[in-house]
């Protein structure tokens, strides 16, 4: 079938670049494995042979057709049509499961946004994303690359660059280099609670990401100037600094100080 541009369909076609990726990944027979957007399947059977047990999300109706026709009498795989950003993460495969997908470009990051609010429940995600995304993502302070995304990722994971891929590995062929990267959950990671306040945190200070934080965090719900000069006095933070200088240490630092003002219990 044709891909569909709409859905951001960009079909691998290298089995040594998946080979490449499960390796990546640590895949074993011991794993249950949740695979999303698997397109044509060229991963799907691969990450079957190396786990337990494969759940593969396809929104894509003639797809998801020709998958669970496929894989029917494969009881290693188990095809779910439906739309990832609709659908119950948690759900799809048992706690401690691995997240291994191509993911199309369109929905990437939105869909790590969403794991980043349930870190615990795969013990690694290792998916395939445009690669100015994926340096991003995987980003550290003070390089060209950190933003807002970068802090979300690390606050709950730690992130690992893999390789890049290029883009005679798929069909049709995409104007852009893909990259492959592993996420694993950190010891200590964000409650739900106290993800909210942290994206507005962060995100108030990379939408002007070239403008000393004393200029952005005033726009912040609830704080005045006043105020925030208290706050960051708490958090020891300079606020003639900027957004891409500082550690994620250091915005939760902020974040908890401002979840707590929030509540109107900070220490002021």
């Amino acid at each position: 079938m044709r891909p569909k541009r709409s859905l951001g369909q960009n079909f691998l076609n290298n089995p040594s670049i998946v080979e490449k990726i499960i390796d990546f990944a640590g895949v074993d027979r011991r794993d249950s494995v949740l695979e999303i957007g698997p397109g044509r399947g060229i991963m799907t059977a691969a990450l079957a042979n190396a786990a337990a047990h494969v759940a593969a999300v396809e929104k894509d109706d003639d797809l998801a057709q020709q998958l669970s026709e496929a894989y029917a009498h494969d009881p290693r795989i188990r095809i779910v049509h439906g739309d990832v950003m609709e659908l119950d993460l948690q759900t799809l495969a048992p706690a401690g499961s691995k997240l291994v997908a191509n993911l199309p470009y369109n929905i990437a990051t939105a869909v790590i946004l969403r794991l980043i609010e349930i870190p615990r429940h795969y013990s690694s995600i290792t998916v395939m994303v445009q690669k100015e995304v994926a340096m991003r993502i995987c980003a550290t302070n003070g390089t060209p690359d950190y933003a807002g995304l970068s802090v979300l990722a690390g606050v709950n994971f730690r992130t690992v660059p893999g390789f890049v891929v290029g883009p005679g590995n798929f069909s049709p062929r995409p104007k852009v280099d893909s990259m492959v990267i592993k996420l694993t959950p950190k010891e200590e990671t964000l409650a739900a609670e106290e993800l909210g306040p942290f994206k507005t945190v962060v995100f108030g200070a990379f939408n002007q990401r070239r403008k000393m934080l004393r200029n952005t965090w005033t726009n912040l719900p609830g704080l005045s100037a006043e105020l925030l000069d208290t706050l960051a006095g708490q958090a020891e933070i300079d606020l003639s600094r900027r957004p891409q200088d500082l550690t994620i240490e250091e915005f939760k630092r902020f974040s908890g100080l401002y979840r707590s003002m929030e509540r109107g219990d900070a220490p002021l």
